[in-house]
């Protein structure tokens, strides 16, 4: 085979592979739930990746389109036009003109290791995206509310939000602590389930911890501005939540330091 022809084979191939994985993902998400989706989706395009690798093949090409988008523009002119020169071997014949003005060639680049990386790359921020949400639980809804309040109003519309209570922010992290383990023994079965290399394992997990632990730090700060004896909060109230969310943190390091 001519290896002008082998990589268009190779290219439409790859296309092919990358759009199947991405469809079997979200018939996955809808039957097994998220983090099955998308750690079959990072395992099979690194898997891709790997077959590619011995070959030394560009996998680009230029695809080329008829636009037919000022077609309807072009004919109206041409319809207008009373002195039209239909049989004229000038190039001001109104047909040549009908199809040049009417027909352009459009023209895009196609990189197939490129759309396979971008692919690779955007599964992996969804798993990582999805499992730290996963595993902070509840006090993901809690940062995000108090990083909108405190975006779109004043430090005391946050002091004194309902959900800025001190005895549900207790409950949040009170319930986040006693989901923790379970959720972790969750995605740990599941990357021991896809993903054998507990190197790949490390890999995809430091950054949803980086992520988790800049949650709990915004968590902290905004614990740390609420007011004693407004809101339910005093020292004890405080001493508490912190207690729990340092446990939390704990608990995660710990976990994700074995692979």
């Amino acid at each position: 085979v001519e290896p002008r022809v082998f990589e268009d084979i190779a290219l439409q191939s790859v296309q092919s592979c990358t759009k199947s994985l991405k469809d079997g993902s979200v018939s996955i998400l809808r039957k097994s739930g998220m983090i099955h989706a998308d750690l079959f989706l990072v395992k099979h395009l690194l898997i891709l990746r790997e077959q590619l690798s011995p070959f030394d093949i560009q996998l680009r090409s230029v695809e080329r389109q008829l636009d037919f988008s000022e077609a309807g523009k072009a004919v109206t002119r041409f319809l207008a036009n009373r002195n039209r020169r239909l049989f004229s071997m000038s190039t001001e014949n109104a047909l040549i003109t009908l199809l040049r003005e009417g027909v352009s060639v459009q023209e895009s680049s196609v990189d197939s290791k490129r759309d396979l990386e971008d692919c690779l790359r955007s599964a992996c921020n969804d798993f990582i995206e999805h499992t730290s949400s996963s595993l902070l639980g509840p006090i993901a809804g809690f940062v995000d509310q108090c990083k909108s309040t405190a975006t779109g109003g004043s430090n005391d519309a946050l002091a004194n939000a309902p959900f800025m209570s001190g005895a549900l922010v207790k409950g949040v992290f009170s319930n986040a602590l006693q989901n923790l383990d379970r959720e972790l023994e969750n995605v740990s079965k599941q990357m021991n389930l896809y993903l054998e290399n507990t190197a790949t394992q490390g890999i995809l997990l430091k950054p949803v911890v980086r992520k988790m632990t800049r949650s709990l730090e915004e968590a902290k700060r905004f614990i740390g501005e609420a007011k004693d004896e407004e809101n339910g909060w005093d020292k004890e109230v405080r001493d508490e939540v912190l207690k729990s969310l340092e446990e939390f943190e704990l608990k995660v390091k710990v976990a994700t330091s074995k692979k």
